[in-house]
């Protein structure tokens, strides 16, 4: 079909996905909303920042207000460790006037209280419109969730069809809800593939601490058939379970895999990067923010969930190449380098497309940026060091230098004293040099040539001669390094 046939086709559908995105401006534009966002997080962890990051976002792009009432976890002694009592009086602030909506993440308070209770305390704040991003249901507020079937589908297809396992092993935390659900989505989808055996093959420890996990390492070392992967709920539990493999000599994934769960920093720093799932944290907060403002503008409307697709990060611990090295590869064998003597225009395209296949998600301006960056680094390299024709320094990378002295020299007496005057500077310290290297005395003589009007500086020793010269008289007694 001819482009211009499809166009009121391509802009109808353009209309339809934008057309929220204006209704949503226009409304905020029009009403200045101030939202907020509450939650009991580790915001030194990614997942609170990243949380955070996407609301804030979110709220700039829509021109909404924005306070964080979120309380951070206390990580020292000198804090006060009660600090759940100072966090509710913060509740009394977050209805109207002051708020137009609430973005919770309602599960971050299930370390501190439970969830019965944290139910209840978010109850009492309706009919103030809230989204959730956590886990836990609230009664009459819709959230932003993940499809842990999804993801759980995602790991064990790439194992299965990529590898070619079927011995695959789940590993997870009972003290946590998402890692059960996680275990409940792994047992359905063995059962689909008719892998039954591998059902049976799932070790729960009782926390995310290293302690309890080598406990289940060991329990699963000990079974009666090995499995071939580990499937884990958590790349906190995945760092631990290499960890614990390594000290015992059993090598990932040469000799076992291993995958994670959340795409946390635990399994980008493990002694072998972990293949796991993005959640997309950032997301999830950016449209908690969108269908917050449809709570707000349509009161009325039915609740309904959102789901936010997962996708696979594949890294080393499976035995594959992450995709970005796998991507450069396969286009650096079909790119052409420029040639020796290339123009700089030409170095730039072939730097500019290599770091654009590694670095895809980066703005044009910041590869740019990479690429001149990358062009400085070899183009202001220092040059190498020029050879010092002055007389004593070709004396001294001879490995002959010498210490000038009065009587090494048979020259006039003023052109003596100048000599002496400068010597500390002219040439290096005998006591600097090795031993072999220092000259004997009496073989280093300044002579006088007078039908030539020159001094000739003369060295002879084993390692060849010296003669350096060409200069008049008055020329030398004024500058007595030759």
């Amino acid at each position: 079909m001819p482009r211009w046939k499809n166009c009121g086709t391509e802009r109808s559908c353009l209309h339809k996905m934008t057309d929220p995105i204006a209704r949503r401006r226009a409304f905020a534009k029009k009403n200045s909303l101030t939202i907020g966002f509450t939650a009991i997080a580790d915001f030194s962890s990614f997942i609170g920042q990243e949380y955070l990051a996407g609301i804030m976002r979110a709220a700039e792009d829509y021109g909404v207000n924005f306070i964080n009432m979120a309380d951070a976890v206390r990580h020292t002694l000198f804090t006060d460790v009660h600090f759940l009592p100072q966090y509710l009086t913060k509740t009394q602030f977050m209805r109207a006037p002051l708020l137009d909506g609430l973005v919770t993440w309602a599960s971050s308070l299930c370390d501190y209280m439970p969830q019965n209770e944290i139910q209840a305390l978010f109850a009492r704040l309706l009919p103030l419109p809230m989204v959730d991003i956590g886990y836990l249901d609230i009664p009459n507020v819709p959230s932003i969730r993940i499809d842990n079937g999804y993801a759980i589908h995602l790991l064990v297809r790439h194992l299965v069809k990529e590898h070619g396992f079927t011995r695959i092993a789940f590993m997870g935390a009972r003290s946590s809800r998402p890692h059960e659900l996680r275990r409940d989505c792994f047992r359905a989808e063995m059962h689909k593939r008719g892998l039954d055996a591998c059902a049976d093959m799932i070790f729960m420890a009782d926390s995310l601490d290293e302690q309890d996990v080598a406990v289940q390492v060991e329990a699963l070392l000990s079974a009666p058939q090995m499995p071939q992967a580990i499937l884990t709920s958590s790349d906190i539990i995945a760092a631990h379970v290499i960890d614990a493999l390594e000290k015992r000599g059993i090598s990932v994934p040469d000799d076992l895999v291993v995958t994670g769960f959340n795409n946390q920093l635990a399994g980008i720093t493990a002694p072998c990067p972990v293949t796991t799932i993005d959640l997309a944290y950032f997301a999830r907060g950016y449209q908690a923010v969108e269908l917050l403002l449809d709570r707000i503008q349509y009161p009325a409307s039915v609740v309904l969930n959102r789901t936010v697709k997962t996708s696979l990060v594949v890294r080393q611990s499976c035995g594959c190449f992450e995709q970005s090295i796998v991507h450069t590869f396969a286009t650096a064998s079909k790119r052409t380098a420029p040639q020796e003597n290339a123009s700089e225009h030409d170095v730039r395209a072939y730097l500019a497309s290599c770091v654009q296949d590694i670095f895809p998600h980066e703005s044009p301006a910041r590869q740019e940026a990479l690429v001149t960056a990358i062009i400085q680094d070899y183009t202001n390299l220092p040059p190498p060091p020029l050879k010092n024709t002055g007389m004593v320094q070709d004396v001294a990378q001879g490995a002959a230098a010498v210490r000038l002295r009065r009587n090494h020299y048979h020259a006039p007496c003023g052109l003596a004293r100048a000599c002496k005057r400068q010597r500390r500077t002219d040439a290096p310290h005998r006591k600097h040099l090795p031993r072999l290297a220092r000259p004997a005395r009496g073989v280093c003589r300044l002579h006088h040539d007078r039908a030539a009007k020159r001094f000739i500086f003369k060295h002879d020793d084993q390692h060849g001669a010296f003669a350096c010269g060409n200069q008049d008289r008055k020329t030398v007694a004024k500058r007595p390094a030759l």
